[in-house]
């Protein structure tokens, strides 16, 4: 063999390392992709539960949300899941946090045409999902309720189960949680923007503190 072939071979061999090597970068970015794309999308379905709904004695919307979990009490309304809807006392409206009072939304739903009968605020002023649900418990054991679909946004849902079914532990009342569909936060596209992110990590933030005793 020449050397002409000699450097020939080496090239070729040498330029075939180096489209292994690249090919194996791209292959590897590709799997990592992949893998952050299903971790990212399986962090926003753990948080979201959605339940098969059956008719119950009440809708209860919590509180500290915006008009899409008032929307989706009355589309469950409409379709005659309950005819009793239950809000949360959440106090006074704080400028900075855009949610609605539970005043508002009581007004709100009467002007859609819920009777006011059929509307009941919790006497005790709430701060908190575990407060929220010692108060509706107490409304449902006052009048005496055996179940609820609980409505509340999809990332708030998951942790929103965990507390109802603690506090509901020893009762026996059926619960349901409905997430407001459709809604701006997805499994698939939360961590495409800044209140996916923001929203997605404060709630593993809270129900860390829940599980740690913090929350309580």
């Amino acid at each position: 063999m020449t050397n002409n072939n000699k450097q020939n071979n080496g090239c070729f061999k040498g330029c075939i390392g180096i489209l292994g090597g690249v090919i194996g970068v791209v292959i590897l970015l590709a799997a990592a992709v992949v893998f952050g794309y299903l971790a990212l999308r399986g962090a926003g379905a753990f948080l979201i539960i959605a339940d098969e709904l059956e008719p119950a004695s009440a809708i209860v919307i919590m509180g500290g949300g915006g008009e899409p979990r008032m929307r989706e009490a009355l589309e469950l309304y409409r379709d005659k899941l309950a005819r009793v809807i239950i809000l949360t006392e959440t106090g006074e409206y704080v400028e900075e946090y855009d949610y609605l009072q539970s005043f508002d939304i009581r007004i709100q739903l009467m002007n859609n045409g819920i009777p006011a009968g059929n509307i009941l605020i919790t006497e005790s002023e709430v701060s908190s999902t575990l407060e929220e649900a010692r108060a509706v418990l107490k409304v449902l054991q006052t009048w005496q309720m055996n179940s609820a679909i609980i409505v509340t946004d999809p990332y708030h849902t998951k942790r929103t189960s965990i507390i109802f079914n603690d506090v509901f532990a020893d009762e026996e009342i059926k619960l349901f949680f409905q997430p407001v569909t459709p809604s701006w936060y997805n499994s698939r596209t939360w961590f495409l923007s800044k209140d996916g992110w923001k929203f997605t990590v404060l709630e593993y933030a809270k129900l860390g503190a829940y599980f740690l005793g913090i929350d309580r």
